[in-house]
C-alpha cells in the first residue's frame, strides 16, 4: 500500500476488523519462491523437515520493500542480516543473486521480498504483493521483551505472534509491546509518536528491540528523536504511526491502553500525512538500481 500523501482523513476500519497481517493483493501475480536455484510458485516451495531452521526456528531472515520491481535499502537489509547471522553463528552465502532472480521473475510490480537462511544451510527467497488497511488500532500488550536474541531478526516469532493474538482478542489489530512501562515495538514493526510536531521512536541502543532499517531511513527525511518512551507518552501523543519495510508509514487510529481505556487518534493526522508524503518521495528517489 502506498503511504497516504495528503492530510485528508482516511476511513478507519472498525476495531478488530482490520488486520495486522499484510493482505495478498488479488490483482498481483502469484507469490514466487527461490529454492535451490529455481524460481517456482511459493506454494510449491519447501524446507527439509530435519533442518533445525524448521524444527527449532533457527533461521535468520530479512524483508524489504519492492517498488516497480526495485528493492529499497537492499544493502542495509543485507547488512542487518549479516549481523543477525553472526549472533546465531550462521554462515551466509551471497544473497544478491537470489534477489536478482526473484525480481527478474516478478517484473515491474510492487511488493516485498524476503530472504531466509536456515541452520541446515537452506536458502530460500519469497516475493509477493501485499497491502495494508488505511490505518490500524493498537492494543498495549505487556510482556518481558529481553532475551539472548533481542535485536536479532530470526524466525523465532512465537512470542511476537502471541502478542499479536492478545491484541486482536482485545479488539485491536496489532500489539504495542510494553515492558515495565517502557514502549518497545510491534511484533513486526516499529512505532513513532507525534507530540507538538515532534517525532519520537524507541531507541534500539537503549532497549532490546530490532534496529529498524525503515526508522533509520525515515531519520534521513525528518527530524526524529530516538529515546525511551513510556505509556504516558503514548497517552499524551497527538498522533501515532507504525513503520516497517512493507508499511513505511501506517497511521494508527486508536490505542487501547487498557480494558476501559481507549485513545482515539486522527488517522492520518496532519504531521503523519506530511511525513508519509515526504517518505514516499524519499523511497521513490532512493530505490536500488535494477540488478
Amino acid at each position: 500500500m502506498e503511504p497516504p500523501t495528503t492530510s485528508s482523513p482516511q476511513p478507519s476500519p472498525a476495531p478488530g476488523q482490520g488486520t495486522a497481517e499484510p493482505r495478498l493483493d488479488r490483482g498481483g501475480a502469484v507469490p514466487l519462491a527461490w529454492s535451490d536455484g529455481r524460481i517456482l510458485p511459493a506454494a510449491d516451495a519447501s524446507v527439509p523437515l530435519l533442518d533445525d531452521g524448521f524444527l527449532r526456528g533457527d533461521t535468520v531472515f530479512e524483508a524489504m520493500l519492492v517498488r516497480g520491481g526495485r528493492t529499497h535499502a537492499l544493502d542495509d537489509h543485507l547488512a542487518r542480516m549479516v549481523r543477525s547471522a553472526a549472533v546465531l553463528d550462521l554462515s551466509l552465502p551471497d544473497l544478491r543473486p537470489v534477489v536478482a532472480e526473484l525480481l527478474s521473475a516478478w517484473g515491474e510490480r510492487d511488493g516485498v521480498v524476503r530472504l531466509y537462511v536456515t541452520r541446515g544451510g537452506a536458502v530460500r527467497g519469497l516475493i509477493g504483493a501485499m497491502s495494508w488497511p488505511p490505518s490500524i488500532a493498537l492494543a498495549v500488550v505487556t510482556m518481558p521483551w529481553r532475551t539472548a536474541l533481542s535485536g536479532v531478526k530470526s524466525v523465532s516469532y512465537a512470542a511476537n505472534q502471541w502478542a499479536q493474538r492478545q491484541a486482536v482478542a482485545a479488539g485491536a489489530d496489532d500489539a504495542l509491546i510494553v515492558d515495565r512501562d517502557l514502549v518497545h515495538e510491534l511484533p513486526t514493526g516499529a512505532v513513532c509518536l507525534v507530540r507538538d510536531g515532534t517525532l519520537a521512536c524507541p531507541d534500539p541502543d537503549l532497549l532490546p528491540i530490532l534496529d529498524s532499517v525503515t526508522v533509520r531511513h525515515l531519520g534521513e527525511v525528518v527530524d526524529l528523536e530516538r529515546c525511551l518512551l513510556q505509556i504516558e507518552d503514548v497517552r499524551a501523543a497527538d498522533e501515532v504511526f507504525v513503520l516497517s519495510a512493507t508499511r513505511p508509514v501506517l497511521p494508527v487510529h486508536a490505542v487501547l491502553l487498557g480494558p476501559d481505556d481507549r485513545r482515539e487518534l486522527p488517522a492520518p493526522g496532519p504531521v503523519t500525512a506530511k511525513v508519509a508524503a515526504a517518505f514516499a518521495e524519499h523511497i521513490a528517489a532512493t530505490l536500488d538500481p535494477r540488478p
